[in-house]
């Protein structure tokens, strides 16, 4: 009996060793697996402030996909995964909140034009065209106007690959080009040009044509930003009370390179154009529909949040001057708040509308910064529509009267040289002019346009939103 429980026990000893043997030999062949470093907490704090306002106030807030935020360790590329792109191209995330508000105050860093980029027919390398100079700027200190082409930056030939970071530099000297016929070739003139702060008044120009016993009041206006303290708003009143002080008849508003900006300012300057009977009424400009949940909210709250449900005509302007009637001259890059302006004032008058399609946001989106002011996320909240119920524009809106823009010529904007400005003129004279029926051979020079993101995401409406809700 003892020598068999012997046996067994050195068995058992045996199988032991084995096992012990067989496990070290499988750890020793199963791959090494590193533990992944852990997520800053910073990082999946702006991860929880992302995923919260996208739950609590995306439009599509049905649409967002199933993301762990907690094992996202990048913020940014986190945000954009959200994005229902099926119908979302606009809304957009920056870690440079104070750059942004710069841009709202109107007084950011740059060189102070306006740019166009456009493929040659090689498809690989890019010029751009200059479509307005902010006056006070680096660039028209330079000699840089409306019209020029720039080939290089640099003495850098421009691609598809280097263009915008080229342009997106802090200093450098640009290389245009001249064109004949049909051939844009160097010209030899250089300008050197720094970045430097510069306020960007929306209003680039304005001025009374008189003809044919018509005063006709022009206004060039490319962004919707009311400026530091109102500042801009107050430019739009003068300009305004000019204008009814002159006795103007007629109204032309250069809307072609306006892509979008704050609802206040595209309300104040409805408001300066409008009858003066919807004015002093405070009637709708736009109505605005939220998320389903978002949307609930606002309407049950009463009158505490009524103001976020529709926007109204504002009757604390100085210069309004009771028109029943204006005219808007555009291209593909007008957009957003500048479509709001053209469809929120076609219920109370006439509005005739010159030139390209237009490029079809009928959006808005609220600024939200996180608490430290680094993160600023600009998310689509909303749609809007005008009192006709008319939103859902996807390709623009259709002009009355269709008319290439005629850059490349350098004609002053406001000249009436000018092919939609003299269109704008036939009509308010009924007198025909060659300028407004001839077709330039320059516009058949302009290739494909390119659109680089940072400034395609400028086509926005930035809505003020209530800060409990953010």
């Amino acid at each position: 009996m003892k020598n068999t429980k012997h046996i067994r026990m050195n068995k058992l000893l045996v199988y032991f060793f084995l096992l012990l043997t067989l496990f070290y030999s499988c750890k020793d062949d199963d791959p090494i697996v590193e533990e992944e470093d852990p997520i800053a907490e910073e990082i999946l704090a702006a991860n929880a402030w992302i995923r919260e306002n996208m739950e609590d106030l995306y439009l599509w807030n049905n649409k967002l996909p199933e993301i762990d935020d907690t094992k996202e360790a990048d913020s940014e590329e986190y945000f954009y995964k959200l994005i229902y792109e099926a119908e979302d191209k606009w809304s957009w995330i920056t870690d440079d909140y104070a750059s942004l508000a710069a841009e709202f105050a109107g007084v950011p860093v740059t060189m102070g034009f306006d740019p166009a980029f456009y493929l040659f027919s090689d498809g690989t390398s890019v010029y751009i065209v200059v479509n307005y100079v902010y006056p006070g700027s680096a660039a028209e200190e330079a000699g840089l106007k409306r019209g020029d082409i720039i080939l290089s930056i640099n003495n850098t030939n421009l691609n598809t690959e280097n263009y915008y970071t080229l342009y997106s530099g802090s200093a450098y000297s640009v290389q245009l080009g001249s064109l004949s016929g049909s051939t844009i070739s160097p010209s030899g003139v250089s300008y050197s040009l720094t970045a430097r702060v510069t306020t960007t008044n929306p209003s680039v120009h304005h001025e009374v044509i008189e003809t044919e016993g018509h005063k006709i009041g022009y206004l060039a206006y490319v962004e919707f930003v009311a400026g530091s303290n109102d500042g801009f708003l107050e430019t739009l009143d003068q300009i305004f009370t000019e204008f009814n002080t002159t006795g103007i008849t007629d109204l032309i508003v250069d809307l072609r390179y306006n892509p979008g900006g704050e609802i206040d300012a595209a309300a104040y300057l409805a408001s300066e154009i409008a009858p003066a009977n919807v004015v002093s009424a405070g009637e709708v400009l736009v109505g605005m529909r939220y998320n389903d949940e978002l949307q609930s909210y606002l309407e049950y709250s009463g009158e505490e949040y009524a103001d976020y449900l529709s926007y109204r005509f504002l009757d604390d302007v100085s210069g309004n001057v009771n028109l029943q009637r204006v005219f808007f001259l555009t291209t593909s890059g007008t957009a957003s708040a500048s479509e709001l302006l053209i469809t929120g004032l076609e219920p109370y008058m006439d509005v005739v509308h010159i030139g390209e399609p237009t490029y079809g946001k009928y959006t808005g989106a609220w600024v939200i910064p996180d608490d430290q002011e680094e993160w600023a996320m600009v998310p689509i909240v909303l749609k809007y529509a005008n009192t006709f119920g008319y939103t859902d524009f996807k390709d623009g809106l259709t002009p009355d009267y269709v008319l290439k823009d005629d850059v490349l010529a350098g004609i002053p904007l406001g000249d009436t040289s000018d092919p939609m400005v003299a269109k704008a003129i036939e009509l308010i004279t009924g007198q025909t002019t060659i300028v407004a029926v001839a077709k330039s051979s320059r516009m058949k020079v302009l290739g494909k346009q390119l659109f680089p993101k940072a400034l395609e995401l400028k086509k926005n409406l930035f809505v003020p939103g209530p800060e409990l809700l953010r």
